[in-house]
């Protein structure tokens, strides 16, 4: 039996050296797990686009540690803090080689993961279990979040890992998938006016006159939406923070593509939704989807949705997939989605813990 060793990981300057060596050996472990979970590519990453999402680091620290056994990586511990002044809270994200679990080593990132929690001042720790759709048939037990209607497998080893381990569910993420193009009369059933609003759409980097109110409305996107019953930090935004955003997606090969409703009256901008478009592959990612309250009722939500994929048809007719999350409670976005043909692809658990 070798000895485990957990270690901090820097971040290399540049890859293909020696330097970057075990960052690059720590990004196929975890392109190994994601391959053997979901079974299929799509959320492999390269190391290109591993590094880029460390690089931007004036709103968040990220810290890296694996763990190594005999010479080799077999887990990986990633835990992000928001450095906003009253945060509270940090995300600990625990991967294992599925061979090698079972043995402690979860356990061991994960305390150490809680400690460095605790280190950084923080007292709520969250975490995530992902349950692609096939995993989800038959069972027996369920554990549900205090809202929403959808349960995780009370079997599944991941909840019991995190029940164990003092975690509680606080909310439930439906994923669900779209497959393009739209039918043309579905199309033509989501298309309506919407008095009072102009929609604008960009790509990679907004305009600079919607620059600020861009970041007004995305600074909502944190506690606008449903939070059921998890703790979350309010996020400030500000136009320096939407264009490190762009350079980091730009940076991993996945841009924005944004749509807004701008009130004609004083250009607030009402609602927007946000694509990662790859350059290749065929499945782009939804991000933040939002309609401001004082903006709700006027179908905007679909509105923004729907610009968005008609300028996708025209930028990246390649994408044949989008793969979006919700809340399990949100059920207005829900039954958006549904309108416009997605299908259900997995659940995500979002746990937490407070530390005494």
């Amino acid at each position: 039996m070798f000895e485990l060793e957990l270690k901090r990981l820097p971040l290399p300057s540049a890859l293909g050296t020696p330097e970057s060596a075990a960052f690059e050996e720590m990004v196929g472990v975890v392109n190994g797990i994601v391959l053997g979970l979901w079974e299929n590519d799509d959320f492999v990453q390269t190391a290109e686009q591993a590094l880029a999402g460390f690089r931007e680091e004036q709103y968040h620290e990220r810290i890296l540690v694996v763990a190594v056994e005999a010479g080799a990586i077999v887990g990986r511990l990633e835990a992000v803090f928001p450095l906003e002044e009253d945060s509270e809270t940090a995300t600990l994200l625990v991967d294992v080689a599925p061979a090698l679990r079972g043995r402690g080593i979860g356990s061991a990132l994960l305390a150490h993961g809680e400690e460095l929690v605790a280190e950084g001042g923080r007292r709520i720790v969250s975490t995530y279990t992902e349950h692609p759709i096939r995993t989800l048939q038959g069972a027996d037990r369920l554990v549900f979040a205090p809202a929403g209607h959808a349960g995780l497998p009370a079997d599944a080893p991941e909840v019991r890992f995190a029940l164990e381990r003092g975690y509680r569910l606080g909310q439930i993420e439906r994923s669900s998938e779209l497959q393009l193009p739209l039918p043309p009369e579905r199309e033509a059933g989501l298309t309506m006016r919407h008095e009072g609003y102009r929609l604008i759409s960009w790509w990679g980097s907004a305009p600079e006159g919607l620059l600020e109110p861009f970041a007004a409305i995305k600074a909502r996107m944190a506690t606008d939406i449903p939070q059921s019953a998890i703790a979350v930090d309010a996020e400030e935004w500000t136009g320096e923070r939407v264009r490190s955003q762009e350079r980091e997606l730009a940076a991993r090969g996945e841009p924005l593509l944004v749509t807004a409703a701008v009130r004609e009256a004083d250009s607030e901008i009402a609602a927007y939704t946000e694509l990662a478009v790859p350059a290749d592959g065929t499945k782009a990612e939804q991000y933040d989807t939002l309609v401001a309250r004082a903006h709700r009722g006027h179908r905007l939500g679909t509105a923004v949705k729907l610009r968005n994929l008609q300028e996708l048809r025209r930028l990246a007719p390649h994408i044949t997939r989008i793969l979006t999350w919700n809340a399990d409670e949100n059920d207005p976005m829900l039954a958006i989605n549904r309108a416009f043909g997605f299908r259900p692809h997995a659940l995500t658990g979002h746990w937490q813990k407070t530390i005494d």
